[in-house]
């Protein structure tokens, strides 16, 4: 077995968010050795330059001899080794960003993911990775990585190392057994006394074991790890190849509904244990140990052929709609066929998603396969503009994928659906450690359904149209219809933030009241028709008002006072999904055979 890279982390300057990192690199007699760190981390794309929370580089022989150090681009250290045989580098990295995808550390806990802390040689990517950690007495060390005899974690080469987040604290930790595998939940935060800890884990059990029902009845993992980090005001995940990190606000067990949204985010992360850690695009793999099973991926392919992601710059893809999109159709469909969630729930929960999408001017004007390819710009770095010229490939994702689904089971009267294609990636692309081409994920779909799909593939995926929504939900017995006054109430047409006591545009939409009149992002409304107004009193203006009534608002623009006069609009309707009255015994079979309910129920 080759030298494995020795890394050892320690966690002594807490209160100044800082890891003491030391790395161990043999030098293969090269004379020069660029050490280096990821620019991204996989599962989240966007460039984040991980480096500028690197400092205090030093590098030595391993026996104390110091060696140049040169800095050649913003992720690169190139050293000289005058014949060193290994290099030792020591250096810190600053943790205090609590999110999924960075690093956080404090007198409670130590959170890293291996791209913000760990730099690599690209000759020896391959090479196996011990990580040593040096945490306080009493704390413990929660990754998907397993410990040798001499207490270090171990991975088989640098994307696992980098796949396998740490969590170290002195924390509570749940353990269960699904499907003859052991699964832990780590928790960091306070936990509210509503926990009630049995239910979440039976909870969670019931997701694995649902879960695995699409793909087969076998775990690819000997054992799973849940960190769950428990956060005000925080939401949001990343998935592992055997083990996600979440975060969720401490009161997310407060109520059915939010505990259910923390289980439907549970979901998300847990799918992805199939639908991207394993079924993947091409550019966004393969892994090392999918390399050495199948060999560098084709010619053409976004990633570095001889050793795999590249970390130094983007893996672009048209087919993160399948990778999120999917996933985040099947994560809540997951609980509700696990029964953690009602029906009625589960339709109220998809027309708040219908109603977004009808919400976003910018569904007009980027497809899915666009906004996948243009997440690295444009996903990750909203702005005011944001709604106007983009949609998220998430949201339209999972509802083009429940459309997609709906017209499966309807064309081959229900002996087909979308776990059937989710299956066929798994065994032609997933088993076979192999990533797909994006322009593969239609075939395989048809091939997997005996269906003829180009037109809606060119209209929902490829395409700029508005989704037919009704054809599909017709075929399950549903309709969606305008919920309340809808078209009767006036409408401004902006997104508002309180700043104080000042009231400021944060989206002008296009096609707008607002944009009409001459109201833009960024302007702070301080009165309106000559009365100071926030929010609430804006709010009580307008709906004192009707559709065509004009109102005068005074704003800053710069630090300039002005005046803006506006002709009021419809407000877009909220929607809600109906029971139609009308639907055949046939749609009927079909809803109960789809969410496993009796229809109207």
């Amino acid at each position: 077995m080759p030298e494995a890279i020795e890394y050892r982390v320690s966690l002594a300057e807490r209160a100044r968010h800082l890891y003491l990192v030391e790395a161990r690199f043999p030098t293969e007699a090269a004379a020069e050795v660029d050490l280096r760190l990821p620019l991204w981390t996989p599962g989240s794309y966007l460039i984040r330059e991980y480096q500028r929370h690197l400092q205090d580089l030093a590098v030595d022989d391993g026996a104390g001899r110091a060696l140049s150090v040169h800095k050649v681009d913003k992720a690169t250290w190139r050293v000289r080794t005058d014949g060193a045989g290994e290099l030792r580098a020591r250096y810190r990295v600053y943790a205090h960003e609590v999110t999924v995808r960075t690093a956080h550390l404090d007198h409670t806990h130590a959170f890293w993911n291996g791209a913000c802390l760990c730099l690599y040689v690209e000759a020896l990517r391959d090479r196996p990775a011990r990580v040593i950690v040096e945490a306080p007495a009493g704390w413990s060390i929660f990754t998907g990585l397993c410990a040798d005899e001499d207490g270090a974690y171990v991975a088989p080469d640098y994307d696992t190392l980098v796949d396998s987040p740490f969590e170290v604290g002195p924390h509570e930790r749940l353990d269960f057994s699904a499907l003859g595998r052991p699964h832990t939940i780590a928790l960091w935060g306070r936990a509210p006394s509503v926990l009630d800890r049995d239910r979440l884990q039976a909870d969670v059990k019931k997701i694995v074991e649902t879960q695995v029902a699409v793909f087969g009845s076998q775990l690819p993992y000997e054992r799973y790890t849940f960190l769950l980090h428990l956060v005000s005001g925080g939401y949001g995940g990343l998935e592992h190849r055997n083990s996600s990190t979440i975060i969720a606000s401490p009161h997310a067990f407060l109520t059915a509904n939010k505990y259910q949204d923390l289980l439907e985010l549970i979901s998300h992360e847990y799918f992805h244990l199939w639908n991207v850690k394993r079924i993947h695009p091409e550019a966004l793999g393969p892994s090392a140990r999918e390399r050495s099973d199948r060999g560098a991926p084709a010619a053409g392919s976004a990633v570095d052929g001889a050793r795999g992601i590249d970390y130094q710059r983007e893996a672009y893809t048209r087919s993160l709609w399948v990778v999120e999109g999917w996933t985040s159709y099947f994560d809540r469909l997951a609980i509700r066929r696990a029964g953690l969630q009602p029906p009625a729930r589960y339709l109220e929960k998809l027309a708040e998603e219908i109603g977004k999408l009808l919400a976003i001017p910018g569904r007009r004007r980027q497809s899915l396969e666009e906004a996948s390819f243009d997440a690295w710009i444009k996903f990750y770095r909203p702005d005011e503009n944001t709604v106007n010229s983009t949609v998220s490939y998430y949201l339209k994702g999972s509802i083009v994928a429940l459309l997609l689904d709906l017209e499966i089971r309807r064309r081959t009267e229900g002996a087909r659906c979308l776990d059937d294609a989710m299956r066929a990636l798994w065994r032609t692309y997933g088993q076979q450690g192999r990533g797909y081409p994006d322009a593969a994920v239609q075939g395989i779909v048809e091939e997997a359904t005996g269906l003829s799909l180009d037109d809606f593939f060119a209209r929902a995926v490829r395409g700029h149209d508005e989704l037919d929504l009704d054809g599909p939900l017709a075929s399950v017995g549903l309709g969606v219809r305008p919920r309340g006054e809808g078209g009767k109430a006036a409408w401004l047409g902006v997104s508002l933030a309180q700043d104080g006591d000042r009231l400021r545009v944060t989206e002008a939409l296009d096609d707008g009241p607002a944009q009409a009149g001459g109201l833009y992002a960024g302007d702070q409304i301080v009165a309106c028709e000559g009365w100071r107004v926030d929010r609430d009193g804006l709010g009580e203006r307008l709906s004192a008002r009707k559709p065509g009534d004009t109102i005068r608002l005074a704003v800053f623009r710069r630090d300039e006072l002005r005046e803006v006069e506006i002709a009021l609009g419809e407000k877009p309707p909220i929607v809600e999904l109906d029971f139609l009255d009308e639907a055949s015994p046939a749609a009927r079979s079909a809803y109960q055979a789809w969410l496993g309910a009796e229809w109207g129920k």
